[in-house]
Parts: structure tokens; sequence; C-alpha cells
């Protein structure tokens, strides 16, 4: 059960000052009480007597109560000349507890504006709201809600800490479906042509965040930290072995029953993927089903392009990602975790899958590509219709493996996101989609073309603190992901404006 603590701010009944006089407190407050406890029954909001002048026991006690509390709001409902309700408002937000901020039109006015003048720009996790409709301090209290459901949620991370020996047997697998493309067959004996072929070869392994997507390798005892105060989210970090132990483990049986299932749910299969890369696909979705179950996490991130390369991970994860998002499960690609935890994000503020994306600017027509190799199919939400998909190749790899292509709906609004743990900011950009492309072998199979403020996005462009991945899924959600980043305590980096 979610604790939030609840402490409202106003003026004596008989003082003068606004509302007006008689004004009466206790009414005001049953009534926001009331309407809480009926629209958010998995919230204890723990009640105290209204703030009318700065009296130092009740002050202390609520302070002591919020800090047993997931989070704070702090409701100014009247004001007057006493300035001890604006100190002990500023005391509270102090606590730098996921704090809203709300005010009551026409009454709290004055003592909201000084309460957020002396607490402004001093990096609290805090959120301002007021508004004439009551409905916009319930939708800014369910945003608090939601973010605190990610509380105690768990990643499970594959990648190598070490330069290692080539696993040939893990490679064989994965690229094993597509033998029988003459290029595919080419490319092999290239490699296994050169010195010592690759068999005792060691492999590059990025150990210290050069790679745009490890950002969390820079400093990972920082890293880690800020994980833990921002989203209370913790890391489980195994080594990939595990994922050939299970892969060779599974169950035939399973797998014939999915590839039945999966490609008669697809409307196209290309005719150049193989049967038996989509049963490769189906044996990492049942590895990466057990893993998760087995250590009770949330997500799930392979270090996609690293493991590809050292032969520890035996089949292209894209398909394993799509199903994990339409059952809402985050998947990860390419161990990137600041990609992980915005689509945790996403997924708890919106109960939506999200696509995790490279990008290419169009700067003379005013377009990005976000583009990767799968997409999931439930975009308008998890517990909506799933719309449905080509089973196609993998792009980088010039076509082979199999990957699930999504079109996406056609001028719809794409919010588009991406949280630096390190820097404690998040890049938020919104654009109209315009197209879904698919057959351009370049770069990664699923393309989404959507309309932005490129010329903008290009100056703003951070890529230290946020590199080339971003997170996007369906609807304009600006305002939210704003609310969102304020209680988080992120600052907010508006690319496209």
């Amino acid at each position: 059960m979610i604790r939030i603590c609840l402490a409202f701010i106003s003026k004596p009944k008989f003082e003068a000052g606004h509302p007006y006089v008689g004004f009466d407190n206790e009414e005001y407050k049953k009534f926001v009480l009331d309407t809480l406890k009926t629209r958010f029954d998995d919230i204890t909001f723990i009640e105290h007597d209204v703030i009318t002048f700065y009296n130092k026991d009740l002050v202390e006690k609520i302070k002591s109560d919020a800090k047993t509390c997931d989070g704070l709001i702090v409701y100014t409902i009247g004001q007057y000349g006493d300035p001890g309700i604006v100190d002990a408002g500023v005391e509270l937000i102090e606590l730098n507890l996921p704090t809203i901020l709300a005010n009551y039109p026409y009454g709290g006015d004055p003592t909201f504006l000084k309460i957020y003048d002396r607490v402004k720009g001093r990096g609290f996790r805090l959120l301002p709201i007021s508004s004439l409709n009551f409905e916009d301090i319930v939708k800014a209290i369910e945003i608090l809600r939601r973010i605190l459901l990610i509380r105690g949620k768990k990643i499970l991370l594959y990648t190598l800490d070490e330069v290692v020996e080539f696993d040939l047997k893990g490679f064989m697998e994965l690229i094993g479906p597509d033998l029988e493309k003459d290029y595919v067959r080419k490319m092999v004996e290239e490699i296994m042509g050169q010195a010592g072929g690759w068999s005792i070869k060691k492999s590059y392994i990025d150990l210290s965040g050069v790679d745009q997507a490890h950002s969390w390798r820079r400093n990972e005892p920082l890293y880690m930290k800020n994980l833990r105060e921002i989203f209370h989210v913790t890391v489980i970090r195994r080594h990939p072995d595990e994922i050939l132990d299970e892969y060779f483990k599974i169950s035939e049986d399973e797998v014939k029953k999915l590839v039945k299932d999966w490609k008669s749910r697809a409307k196209r299969i290309h005719p150049a993927t193989s049967e038996k890369a989509i049963e490769s696909a189906i044996k990492l979705y049942l590895v990466s089903k057990n893993l998760i179950k087995k250590y009770n996490v949330d997500a799930i991130a392979y270090d996609c392009g690293t493991l590809f390369l050292t032969g520890k991970i035996p089949s292209f994860p894209c398909f394993t990602f799509s199903k994990l998002m339409d059952e809402g499960i985050v998947g990860i690609c390419e161990s990137d975790l600041d990609s992980g935890i915005s689509a945790l994000l996403v997924r708890y503020l919106f109960d939506k899958p999200s696509i995790m994306t490279n990008q290419s600017l169009d700067t003379v027509n005013n377009l990005v590509t976000y583009m990767h190799c799968w997409a999931p199919t439930r975009l308008y939400g998890i517990e909506k219709e799933p719309l449905p998909y080509t089973i196609d190749r993998h792009g980088e790899s010039y076509g082979m493996g199999a990957v699930p292509f999504v079109e996406f709906p056609k001028g719809e609004i794409l919010t588009t996101i991406k949280v630096s743990i390190l820097r404690k900011k998040i890049a938020l950009r919104t654009g109209k989609i315009v197209n879904t492309v698919s057959e351009d072998d370049r770069a990664c199979r699923v393309k989404v073309i959507v309309e932005d403020d490129v010329g903008k996005i290009l100056e703003k462009y951070d890529w230290d603190t946020f590199g080339l991945h971003r997170v996007s899924f369906l609807g304009d959600y600006r305002r939210e992901i704003g609310y969102a980043a304020k209680l988080l305590g992120l600052e907010i980096v508006e690319e496209d404006r």
C-alpha cells in the first residue's frame, strides 16, 4: 500500500484573507480527502490538522509522519498575513520527498507563490500545480502514484566485464538458420579464414562506457546509486553463459507449438526468413521468460552487439523484446540501462509498451526516423488489441534471423524520451508519424518516420548525456512526462522546443 502524507495550509476561519472571511477549511479538506480516498483505493492518505499559523508541534508531527511515507502533498487553500504558514510549507518541501505543491485558486494563491518562489531551482522532487479544475490535481496525484509503483522493480542484466574467448558454439547457433544463404556462408568462410580463426580470437568488450548505450559503465557506483535514489530500482548482473545453458535445455515440442502460433498471427512472412530462424527466436523468448521468473525481475537486458560478437547469445532477441513488451515486461537492447529505465517509466505511467530506437535526422524535410529491428504490437496499450506484424529479417546483420515488423499508425503523435541517470536529466520530444518503412536494408528493419523540429533537435543535441538511443511510444504525453520529471527530480530537456 502506498502512503502519502497530506498537509493543508490556510488561514484561520474568521481571519481576513482569501478565499473569504468564514471559509471552512475543514469542509474543503473533507471534500478533498473523500474524493481522493474514493479515487485511489491503493493509497493510504495520512492526514493532519490544517496549518493556519506556525505551530511547531504540528509542523514537526507532519514532518515526522512524512518521513514514513512514499510521497507528500502540500495543499495551499487559503492565505493571510502570517508568514509562518509559508515557512511551514517550505520546511515540508525541504524533506525532498516526491512532492506535489497543489493550490486552490482564488484561495491559496499568495501562499502557493511565496512557497514556490523560495524552493524553485533548488533541485527538489517537486511538482507545482494550480488549477480551477480539481480533476487536474487528481491527475497529478495519479502520476505520483504511478511513479511510486516503479519502486522495488528489478532489471536483469546480461553483459560481460572482461575480454573473453569467442564462443563458437553460440555463434554458430546464431547464424546457423541462415547458413544456406550464400552471403552468410561467405562471411563465415572469411571469418574462419582469418589467422587463428575466431574460435581463439579475443573479443573486445567496452568496459568504460565508450559505447553510447553503456553510459552506466562510465561511473558504475554513481550510476547504481542514482538509479536507486531516483527510481528505487536495482540491477541484477549475470554472466551470459547462463543464456546458453538455458537455451540448449528448451523443449523442442514447446518450440513447435509456438512456431505455429507466431506464424498464424503474422499477416506475412518474408520469403527470406527461415523456419529455423523463427524457432531460434522462440527459444530465446522461452529462455528469457524462464530467467525473468527465476530472478523475479520486471525487465531484462541483453548486451546484444557484444554478445553477438563473442558468440554468447544464440539468437537475435528482437522477437523476445517485442513479445515481452506486449506482456508488460520491459526488454532492453544493448544493455542500455538509461533506455531501460525510460521504458519502465513509460510502462508504469501509461500501461504502454515502447520501442528503443536509433535515430536519423533529415534536416531538409524536418523528419526524424526512429529505427530498430523490432517493435511491440500493443502500441495502443498492454490491454489493447495488438496490431498485426510481419515476420521479417534482422537489419544490420543483412537479412539473418527473424524479427517482428510492425507498421505504426500514420497521423498519430509519437512521444520520445530518454532518461540520463548519471546526469539526472530527461530528454523529451513529440512528433507526428508520417510513415513506417521496412523494405530498406540499410540499418535497422523497423523505421518510423516522424515530423518534428529537426533544426532545434540538432542544435540542442547532447550526445554525451543522451547518446543516440531514444525510447518512443504512441500518444501525446508531453505534459505527463513533464510532471513525472519534476516528481523524480529530473531536469527536463525539451529537445524540439
